[in-house]
């Protein structure tokens, strides 16, 4: 009997068993190295940014606590937190499947993937191409899958030496190393070492974003409102004394009992679109951040005529598709062979995208519709791809009650499929 294309024998009866393993004990390198501490917050501003890496980038030490710290507060903007998202659902969302050697699908083993570890392996990679180099511990295996699967903090990883430190500034050459056993054989690795992420390119541009903000805010709260002067005897203190209140208490319904002698004016900035200088700023930079992320904006910023819209899909399609090769080379590389040195799937598999284009049902029937004029196609598949009942040998036109034909009945079925 073969299973997974394997002869079933008392030697390969583990290839096929399904595997249960903790790990373990000592061989767990983020418990048993690793002391977490929180990633505090703090205003940021360029200046920190660049400082952060410069220590980021430094040959001797290179540490990125502080830059991690700069991208904490980073990603909370909105615009840069649509644009990741984007790319994480386009690439999680994908069908994939694992191939023999001969190109076949193995039904079985990409069944594995199909579940929680694999999704999250899938979003901490596309994390990687933001943050950059990521360092995943594997917890254990249950019935041929992966439990327990959590990224080590980056703060804590030196990937130029291959280091994991028990603390935040301890000095690289102080950790322990992860691409050794016993700890290599549960750890994964993303990225380049060197890489800090498509965050250090977006930083500069969100820190900017954020001090127009407050200056808008700042411009909104000055001249939202029509100043106010009051004129009123200022030596005499009752008298400046009750305008002041008057001034103050003046809101939503505005009045003033006023002297004879008292003045109020309202002055109002003659130019009205001040804000203009603030909204183009702010436009600049999300369409900056786009072109950045997706390489294009016309798929989040703007309104493009059908042309240039279809060239925008297409750039946003590519830079998918680059991605997505990425993952399916390290998943071929990395991944199944660390699963099948567990003996949770055969050796020899192959990750693969499932890239067929979706076909709409109308699409369909435009083909088949055009089809009919030069082939016959067998009723049975007419009913199952449309679930309209159809036998063989019926005309395409109806007859009308003195027997008469009528038009074709194919614009019929194309509303009934529209609708």
């Amino acid at each position: 009997m073969k299973i997974f294309g394997l002869q079933i024998g008392k030697s390969e009866i583990q290839q096929v068993e399904n595997v249960s393993k903790t790990i373990p004990a000592g061989q767990g390198l983020k418990q048993k190295v690793v002391v977490e501490r929180e990633l505090t917050r703090s205003a940021q501003n360029v200046q920190k940014w660049r400082n952060a890496t410069i220590t980021a980038e430094s040959i001797i030490n290179p540490n990125r606590t502080e830059l991690l710290r700069i991208y904490k507060d980073v990603v909370l903007d909105a615009h840069l937190s649509a644009l990741m998202n984007t790319i994480k659902l386009k690439v999680t969302s994908g069908d994939f499947d694992l191939c023999n050697a001969d190109g076949t699908e193995n039904e079985d083993a990409s069944h594995l993937l199909n579940s929680e570890w694999f999704t999250f392996y899938l979003e901490t990679f596309v994390e990687s191409l933001f943050y950059g180099h990521s360092l995943i511990q594997l917890g254990g295996i249950k019935n041929d899958k992966f439990i327990d699967f959590e990224l080590i903090p980056r703060e804590h990883v030196r990937p130029e030496f291959k280091m994991v430190t028990p603390d935040q500034w301890t000095y690289a050459n102080q950790g322990t190393r992860y691409d050794e056993p016993p700890y290599s054989d549960w750890l994964i690795e993303i990225g380049n070492r060197y890489d800090l992420g498509l965050l250090h390119k977006a930083t500069p541009l969100v820190l900017w974003k954020k001090g127009v903000l407050g200056a808008w805010s700042h411009f909104a709260e000055l001249f939202g409102t029509p100043l106010r002067v009051g004129k009123t005897n200022i030596l005499d203190t009752n008298s400046r004394k009750n305008m002041d209140t008057m001034l103050k208490n003046m809101g939503g319904s505005n009045y003033a009992v006023l002297n004879t002698d008292d003045v109020i004016e309202l002055v109002e900035r003659s130019n009205s679109d001040s804000y203009q200088v603030f909204n183009a700023f702010i436009d600049r930079l999300n369409s900056e951040m786009s072109k950045l992320i997706l390489g294009q904006t016309g798929t989040t910023d703007e309104k493009s005529f059908v042309g240039s819209a279809q060239v925008h899909n297409d750039i946003l399609a590519t830079y998918i598709t680059a991605i997505k090769s990425k993952i399916e080379n390290h998943v071929t590389a990395v991944i199944l062979p660390k699963m099948a040195m567990f003996g949770m799937i055969p050796q020899g598999l192959k990750f693969r995208w499932d890239n067929e284009e979706s076909v709409t049902l109308l699409n369909k029937f435009d083909f088949t519709k055009e089809l009919l004029k030069y082939y016959k196609i067998p009723a049975e598949w007419i009913n199952e791809t449309f679930s309209i009942p159809v036998e063989d040998g019926v005309e395409t036109t109806s007859l009308n009650a003195d027997g008469s034909p009528t038009s074709s009945v194919i614009p019929e079925i194309e509303n009934l499929l529209k609708m």
